[in-house]
């Protein structure tokens, strides 16, 4: 069962790795191993193209329910139902999922069976979900920022099976067509978060309470999220494996006990199986009740296999129970392989079976458990290191407190008081309350270990085969004593305590302008040194592409404190970041046009002749003057970096045709540079023909969001760098762009990410120079 589980899962893997959909000759190719199924020695081979033409399916499905092309960025009118609750992102603003049904061409109405993510802005009747309305909406395809070691908006999109996302317009064509169909468990989900939301505001837990019950974690705080990570209890608050496992173990056993008490029942019906038909319905309530999303999905698939299995009479080992819970998660969704969530959890699972069930002479009763976060901690140090690039040090503490406090006194009180609200909504909150502030004793405990120096280590994601040897590492040292050879585990380790991304040589300079979206972030380092260029935008209190992009790229690139950040100016798509930087890592200097912006911290004002060498690097501060008398983008902080040999960069930051008439007046040819950042994300206001003449760039950047409103960059600048010959590359198409400078090659190296690691579910580079809007 085990061979053919894997089997299954490397057919899928295989697929999703590739940049495009396949063709017929590989697909036939594919269909022409099935006949294997029937034969024992070529049946492994055969379930892998089973499970590469299962995904492949998937994804042919998904991509025909995108979204034409000519209707990005136009009005259309749409009917569907609202798929889940809404979620209220700020004030006047709700965002929600629409299963549109029909859409209207302007003569009449034509299928269109798609599923929408949408944001209503502005004052707005209240959705609800079930409910069916006629929008007009404007849509795109979907798109988010391509940058290393960031959050793939598209991959989620993508997993949640969402194939366009947009607003909704105001038109008086808005309407409610009607009320729809909504199931008790819907509408105890909708009382329950409204209750919560209206009379319980006062208590922050209870937001944590709201996502143990009914999977809402959309009011969880940025703050609050911090402490979960730095302390490795994330996986608490979401309701998957743990709490489901949970409360089904706890009906199994209850029901069991119950049922043995009387001989009657007993006879008829084998206890074990009663307790197994509770466990398995709980466990269904319980997921339907947190709103059924991809991981109570997977958490109760796993729980239907285990009970299943009882219910059969059969002995099943633990390792075939993971084995076929994995391959029915598959089956119902192959895109969940796609998922961190899905590899954490069976991961985890695997862990604690080898460690409890898979081996002999394991300490028993509660040293086990004692033992059990210590045994988790180090277990999945290498995927945490892979998909995020940070594993706390303080988990295993927190967790031998945290998960018996969540798992046996929060839980099982927020699911009483969730039931109790269908009949007395005030009781229901009394016992919800209480499980609030339970979490609040445990909180203070959590704070205080996020709030130690080194709770939180980050590290460079490692490369395949480290994660490889690290995994069977993990699995050595778990085996218990006496067994020879457990000393290799050391070895196995050792390479993940070395990994390292690549770093510039002495006298070389490496940029990465990110993809931001319409804003502007760049990562410049030298061989000890890194420079963070602006910091994007930020979008209210909770997001904010310092945390979202700058902070996830550092973290990937190894890189653990920033030795000096530029904000250019104070336009909120330059600094809207810099908050979430300066908390995160620390910094060394700040130089920027706006100082008062960080009143508290150590600043410089940018001004002309400031000059630094690194690693045999120059940098040069062109702008602005002491006695400029400039405002707005005018002030911004321009920046030239040379290397040995001449080739250089240059940083302008949102300067217009004023200041650039000044740079050529004062610098003359010292303007020439390799590579531009295009002024002011490719507006008609700034690179002027002179301009881009006397900088005869090589190479220039736009930091351009896709299909921004703003409709940068202009199609006259376009042809006048394209005119003169330029390269032109723009983030909102090509992702992160990397130029990599070195006096031993007389052309920079371009590395455009979404070029160098195309995958099907991610939007592809099209032409630089056609910007279609």
């Amino acid at each position: 069962m085990i061979l053919l589980a894997v089997s299954f899962f490397a057919g899928i893997l295989v697929l999703y790795l590739q940049a495009v959909l396949p063709g017929i000759p590989t697909l036939a190719l594919a269909v022409a191993t099935l006949p294997g199924l029937s034969v024992r020695r070529w049946r492994p081979l055969a379930v892998f193209a089973l499970g590469f033409l299962w995904a492949t399916g998937h994804a042919y499905f998904l991509s025909a329910q995108g979204i034409p092309e000519r209707l990005s960025g136009k009005t259309v009118l749409i009917e569907g139902t609202v798929a889940e609750r809404p979620v209220a992102r700020a004030e006047r603003r709700s965002r929600f999922l629409l299963q549109a049904r029909r859409l209207h061409n302007g003569s009449d109405w034509q299928p269109f069976d798609v599923r929408v993510r949408l944001d209503w802005y502005g004052e707005h009747p209240a959705v609800a979900a079930g409910e069916h309305w006629q929008l007009a909406v404007r849509l795109k395809q979907p798109a988010g920022y391509a940058n290393a070691g960031g959050f793939d908006y598209e991959l989620w999109l993508f997993q949640q099976r969402i194939r366009a996302s947009g607003y909704v317009r105001t038109d008086n064509r808005n309407r409610r067509i009607d009320a729809g169909h909504v199931t008790p468990i819907a509408a105890l989900r909708n009382r329950l978060a409204s209750s919560i939301e209206t009379q319980a505001g006062g208590l922050p837990s209870m937001a944590l309470v709201q996502a143990l019950t009914i999977g809402e974690r959309a009011r969880i705080s940025s703050e609050q999220w911090q402490v979960l990570r730095a302390t490795g209890t994330s996986h608490l608050m979401a309701i998957s494996g743990l709490h489901i496992s949970l409360v089904a173990g706890l009906v199994f056993w209850c029901m069991r006990s119950a049922w043995s008490a009387s001989s009657a029942l007993s006879l008829r019906v084998p206890a074990v199986r009663a307790a197994a038909v509770a466990a398995l319905l709980a466990a269904l309530l319980y997921a339907l009740l947190s709103g059924f999303a991809i991981p109570a999905q997977r958490a109760l698939v796993m729980v239907s296999v285990l009970m299943l299995a009882i219910l059969s009479g059969r002995r099943v080992s633990f390792a075939s129970v993971i084995g076929m819970a994995a391959v029915v998660t598959l089956l119902l969704d192959p895109a969940s392989l796609l998922s961190a969530g899905w590899w954490l959890s069976f991961w985890a699972v695997s862990a604690i079976a080898w460690f409890t069930v898979g081996r002999e002479g394991v300490a028993q009763g509660t040293r086990r458990w004692l033992f059990m976060p210590v045994v988790l901690a180090v277990c999945m140090a290498p995927m945490l290191l892979l998909f995020f690039q940070q594993v706390s040090l303080v988990a295993p503490l927190a967790n031998i407190v945290a998960v018996p406090w969540v798992s046996f006194l929060v839980v099982p009180l927020a699911l009483a008081g969730a039931m109790l609200h269908g009949l007395s909504e005030a009781a229901g909150l009394a016992v919800m309350q209480a499980s609030a502030w339970l979490l609040d004793l445990l909180w203070y405990g959590l704070e205080w270990l996020a709030a130690a120096r080194f709770s939180l280590l980050d590290w460079p994601q490692p490369a395949p085969w480290v994660l490889l040897a690290a995994s069977i590492g993990v699995a050595v040292l778990c085996m218990p004593r006496g067994v020879p050879g457990r000393w290799t585990a050391a070895l196995l380790l050792l390479p993940l305590l070395f990994s390292a991304r690549p770093q510039p040589a002495y006298g070389e300079v490496w940029m990465t302008l990110l993809d931001v979206g319409q804003g502007l972030a760049a990562v410049v380092r030298t061989a000890t040194h890194t420079l963070v260029y602006d910091a994007g935008p930020a979008f209210g209190e909770d997001f904010d592409t310092g945390r979202a992009v700058i902070a996830p790229y550092l973290r990937y690139l190894g890189v653990r404190r920033i030795d000096r950040l530029v904000i250019s100016h104070g336009d909120n798509d330059h600094i809207g970041g810099a908050r979430s930087l300066l908390r995160m890592f620390p910094v060394d200097g700040i130089l920027t046009s706006v100082p008062a912006a960080f009143a508290g911290e150590r600043t410089q004002q940018c001004t002309r002749g400031l000059r630094w060498s690194w690693d045999g690097v120059e940098f040069a501060l062109l702008h602005p003057a002491g006695d400029d008398d400039y405002h707005g983008n005018n002030t911004s902080c321009v920046l030239r970096i040379v290397i040995p040999g001449g080739q250089s960069l240059l940083l302008p930051g949102d300067i217009e045709q004023s200041v650039e008439r000044d740079l050529l007046r004062r610098e003359g040819d010292d303007l020439a540079s390799t590579v531009l950042v295009v002024p002011h994300h490719g507006s008609r206001t700034s690179s002027t023909a002179a301009f881009i003449e006397a900088v005869d760039p090589a190479i220039a950047l736009l930091p351009a969001g896709y299909r921004n409103r703003y409709r940068f960059p202009h199609p006259e600048v376009v042809g006048r760098y394209t005119g003169h010959g330029s390269q032109l590359l723009a983030t909102g198409q090509s992702g992160a762009v990397t130029v990599r400078l070195s006096p031993r090659s007389a052309r920079p190296q371009v590395t455009r990410f979404r070029r160098s690691w195309p995958r099907l579910w991610r939007r592809p580079e099209p032409v630089a120079t056609q910007f279609g809007y």
